[in-house]
């Protein structure tokens, strides 16, 4: 699919896939429904890794890790929403990265989600979820490395504790 999601038919995805149109039709009656169905389910798994991990005190880089573990198996559908995020129009990633973001905050921060927290956790997750994209990431050493990145762009404490 070169020509981007809004612009692929359901029958250009069929022919893909070397199935009917009817087929498709039958598991997935609108483009929107194919959507759901790739990119929802990285949205519940880090939904449930976050519910996993509420309520402990995790080292940040554990907290870090267990973002990306959860994100990992989906690298091909993260990566397709990087490329085109008219792909995911029906689905409230916004929504859900807005919400990651002030869960994560709150882990790593250890319940308390300062601005300056909040800023760190931003930068280190986008570069982290960026980072999961990357060919390297195959390889398990590049993923303790972006994790390790991702901790270093925490800090350690804040700017007045230093």
């Amino acid at each position: 699919m070169t020509k981007g999601f809004a612009a692929t038919s359901l029958k250009d995805i069929a022919d893909e896939l070397g199935i009917t149109k009817a087929a498709l039709y039958y598991h997935f009656p609108a483009k929107a429904d194919l959507a759901r169905g790739v990119f929802q389910p990285f949205i519940d798994d880090v939904d449930a890794v976050l519910d996993e991990l509420d309520g402990r005190r995790l080292a940040p880089e554990d907290v870090l890790a267990a973002y990306a573990g959860a994100l990992l198996p989906h690298r091909t559908a993260l990566a397709a929403t990087l490329r085109d995020p008219g792909a995911v129009a029906d689905l409230d990633l916004e929504g859900a990265s807005v919400r990651w973001l002030a869960r994560l905050s709150a882990l790593v921060g250890h319940g308390e989600a300062t601005a300056e927290t909040r800023v760190r956790t931003a930068v280190a997750v986008g570069g982290l979820t960026r980072a999961l994209v990357l060919p390297e990431m195959a390889d398990e050493r590049a993923l303790a490395i972006a994790v390790e990145a991702a901790g270093a762009a925490l800090g350690r404490g804040t700017t007045a504790e230093r």
